[in-house]
């Protein structure tokens, strides 16, 4: 399990009950970054690639002042995420950002759109938006710090070949998991695992990996199909 935390818990927790065993080594750690009481500027709406933006609303005490917009989630994680934070106008979409912008531009959203984004970034939504002609207002409000090492008990068993499958939920954390595996000298022995990925985006990189399976759907429950059906 590869995401951050709580997350990975969290789903840690969901593959214990299914008769998985798992090991939790995160990828990624989140920091929020502190920004302006008014970064939102005039905007007609808000758009989340991820729950973390939502916790870096919440950081920055910027949910009272915003919630009253509409709020475009990426997925119906984050749109719960946004919805216990106190957002109440969510519009979902289908999972990742292509749909996000489609959406948009579907809705005929006025801009500008307030994108509380992420450092690092996978996808190009205010770019896309732009495109249809939609003024965005990307700000960055959190990072997400990568891992520098697996631990020793991942170490010793990706050595041994006994770890079956890693679950991999974005582009990063796979591209982070493999040049640790390289710093580490442990990428030969990835030929005996599977790579669980969430979207063709995060297969692509997957390439060392002896057996590569994507989700039908980019979504945590498309990974969990993947484990009660081709796979098991």
């Amino acid at each position: 399990m590869t995401r951050p935390q709580p997350q990975a818990d969290k789903t840690a927790q969901k593959l214990v009950a299914m008769g998985h065993e798992v090991i939790v080594e995160p990828m990624l750690s989140f920091q929020p970054l502190t920004v302006n009481g008014d970064v939102a500027g005039d905007a007609k709406a808000i758009a989340v690639t991820s729950a973390k933006a939502v916790e870096a609303l919440v950081f920055n005490g910027l949910v009272d002042k915003l919630q009253h917009l509409p709020l475009y989630s990426v997925g119906e994680a984050t749109a719960k995420a946004a919805e216990a934070s106190g957002f109440q106008k969510i519009i979902c979409a289908d999972g990742d950002v292509d749909s996000l912008g489609r959406l948009i531009a579907e809705r005929n959203q006025d801009g500008p759109v307030f994108y509380p984004a992420a450092v690092d970034r996978s996808g190009d939504l205010a770019g896309q938006l732009e495109q249809q002609g939609i003024a965005c207002r990307m700000v960055e409000v959190y990072q997400m710090a990568a891992a520098t090492g697996f631990s020793g008990k991942t170490r010793d068993l990706i050595e041994a070949g006994t770890l079956d499958c890693a679950l991999f939920y974005s582009p990063r954390t796979i591209q982070i998991f493999l040049s640790i595996s390289n710093l580490e000298k442990t990428t030969v022995f990835l030929n005996s695992m599977k790579a669980l990925c969430v979207s063709k985006r995060v297969a692509e990189q997957a390439r060392s990996f002896g057996e590569v399976f994507t989700a039908k759907t980019p979504s945590e429950d498309g990974l969990f199909e993947l484990l009660s059906g081709s796979i098991s």
